[in-house]
């Protein structure tokens, strides 16, 4: 299993290959999204899965 800040920067690659932006403005959509990153950490979720949950979430908004 990756550390933490493994997963997370992997989260933000995903979010950011999805939405054709840059690492930084991909890394403030999952910033905004603390309760499913900590949900999906805790389920053991890949990044792909995650990345997902958290696409869903910013449009849903």
């Amino acid at each position: 299993m990756p550390k933490y800040f493994e997963w997370e920067d992997a989260v933000i690659e995903q979010v950011a290959e999805a939405l054709d932006v840059s690492h930084s403005d991909a890394s403030g959509v999952v910033g905004a999204q603390p309760f499913y990153m900590q949900q999906s950490w805790g389920l053991g979720l890949n990044a792909k899965q995650t990345a997902t949950k958290i696409l869903a979430a910013a449009q849903a908004e």
